[in-house]
């Protein structure tokens, strides 16, 4: 039996950076992994297309670069070789009526706006939401269930007063939809902003979809499209090399079927894990589980240690819509109908906003959208060493279809009434290529090759994409900050001592940033450093 002081479940961002933390600050640590590398939905690979690094699930780190945990880990990263590489140019919109493209640099923004007599719309938007950037990135990145979390509280209160909180919090629950309408006149500006509440598996009618959109828009207007040079996989070996530098392990093909625990008079404690190999892990300080709520409560503990109202609660857990990602090798360079694009690291394709509402609404009803949002990622533009000299690479990434299939919304593809199968699947691939092709003249011609993953393809690579679902279960209110996984079990406390759970399905919810790694961590270190655990440590060495 192997024992160690703390065994991380999963090798996602959260598991790994919980990891380095800990490692670093002295904690024996183990990562299990079940599949046979590490990262979770960091997947890079160059056996796709001959001669191209793919990423083949996520792809950009805005939210990693501009939170905690990279300036924590940041100059122990950059001495095991990542390197960042980032543009003035980090998104655009293609739409009918028009294109637009936001920049870093504000005048050139500004103008971009301008164009569509938005200019002081946009620029006024990023003063005062700028003003409480911190408050909103803030709540994202505090853990509101330590004492220390009050100091937020009180720093919004001492800035804004009572009805400034109420009035804030009112904004906070605000659909993106009346914003987008009330604040900007051009529906080009509008469908330029609105497709980022889809990036946290909201649509823009969703409540606190405007909020995502400001945080999500702000922080790539500010901070833009950060890649890895080389692909994800830098960062994912750059950690591990941290973990491993202080003592630690990662290990793959490392299935874990089970976490052990004991009870006593002062409750249940987990105490390691089992792998499905038979081997045990014993862990001296914690467990942390980068898992989903039914996963840990259902699969994972003892069915007599957890509460009746959380396994219900577990099983009553929703995950949200599915994704679909779609990877071109080009013959060479897209050229889109506006050059400006060209450049661009993300642009989203769309009608507008009444399309994505659309498209959002027909798969919550089970239907494969008419027509669909597309995220189209242009790699190439920050690294180009990511294909061979003179071709093309594009990223493509939809997050409006439905987990169950039932039906086309077009009609057009009958086979649809029968579930995700690859048919389907090709099928729709090739609606969403046509329509990229409006915007970029003669695609087709250039495509060499092509990758389509439909959702069970995606959650057979990450068994916490359930049903392809990219954001760790539905971001819709009910099921998010405060409440978030569960109304019985909020944060990252199980119920069970020692054991945490991390990932995309706790606070601060989905996206490559990780941030419930980093606070878990955070608390473990605290707790370690704390009067009363000092005194314990003492009384026991006598």
């Amino acid at each position: 039996m192997d024992q160690t002081d703390a065994v991380i479940i999963g090798s996602g961002i959260n598991g790994l950076v919980a990891a380095a933390l800990l490692s670093r600050a002295g904690w024996k640590v183990v990562v299990c992994e079940r599949n046979d590398e590490p990262g979770g939905a960091i997947r890079t690979r160059s056996d796709v297309f001959e001669g191209y690094t793919v990423e083949t699930l996520s792809s950009w780190h805005p939210l990693f670069v501009g939170g905690p945990a990279y300036a924590a880990l940041k100059d122990d990263l950059e001495a095991h070789g990542l390197v960042y590489a980032n543009t003035t140019r980090p998104t655009g919109v293609a739409t009918p009526d028009g294109t637009l493209v936001i920049s870093t640099e504000p005048e050139v923004a500004r103008a971009e706006f301008e164009r569509f007599g938005d200019g002081a719309a946009w620029e006024a938007m990023l003063a005062d939401f700028g003003g409480r950037i911190d408050l909103a990135f803030g709540l994202l990145g505090t853990d509101f269930w330590r004492p220390k979390s009050a100091s937020l509280g009180w720093s919004a209160f001492r800035r804004l007063g009572r009805q400034g909180l109420l009035t804030a919090g009112a904004e906070m629950l605000e659909p993106a939809t009346p914003w987008l309408e009330r604040t900007f006149s051009s529906e080009v500006s509008r469908a330029a902003l609105a497709p980022w509440a889809l990036h946290n598996g909201l649509g823009p009618d969703d409540a606190s979809s405007a909020f995502i959109t400001k945080v999500i828009g702000a922080a790539v207007a500010m901070g833009g499209m950060p890649v890895p040079v080389g692909g994800g996989i830098a960062l994912v070996r750059a950690l591990v090399a941290i973990i491993e530098s202080h003592g630690g392990s990662v290990i793959t093909g490392a299935d874990v079927t089970g976490i052990d625990t004991t009870s006593s008079a002062q409750g249940t404690r987990a105490t390691g894990v089992q792998l499905a190999d038979g081997r045990r892990i014993t862990a001296r300080r914690a467990v942390v589980a980068s898992t989903t709520p039914r996963a840990l409560y259902h699969d994972l503990l003892p069915r007599e240690v957890v509460a009746d109202d959380r396994h219900a609660a577990a099983a009553a857990y929703r995950h949200g819509r599915a994704a679909m990602q779609i990877h071109l090798a080009l013959s060479a360079p897209a050229r889109w109908a506006d050059s400006r694009l060209d450049d661009v690291a993300l642009v989203h394709v769309l009608d507008g906003v009444d399309s994505l509402s659309e498209a959002v609404n027909q798969a919550w009803r089970g239907l494969l959208p008419a027509r669909p949002t597309v995220a189209v990622g242009q790699p190439l533009t920050m690294d180009p060493s990511r294909a061979p000299e003179g071709r093309g690479l594009l990223w493509l990434q939809l997050q409006e279809l439905p987990r169950e299939l039932r039906g086309d919304a077009a009609g057009t593809i009958a086979s649809a009434a029968d579930g995700w199968s690859d048919e389907v699947v090709q099928a729709y691939a090739d609606r969403v290529i046509d329509r990229v092709a409006q915007q970029i003249p003669g695609l087709r011609d250039l495509i060499t090759d092509r990758l389509v993953l439909g959702p069970r393809e995606l959650e057979s690579l990450n068994a916490n994409l359930v049903g392809g679902d990219p954001y760790g279960g539905d971001c819709r209110v009910d099921q998010y900050v405060v409440w978030r996984p569960l109304t019985t079990a909020t944060g990252h406390d199980t119920g069970v001592h020692g054991l945490y759970q991390i990932g995309a399905s706790t606070h601060p919810g989905p996206g490559l940033g990780g941030g419930s790694g980093y606070l878990v961590a955070d608390r473990l270190l605290a707790m370690q450093d704390s009067p009363m655990t000092k005194m314990v440590k003492r009384v026991t060495r006598r």
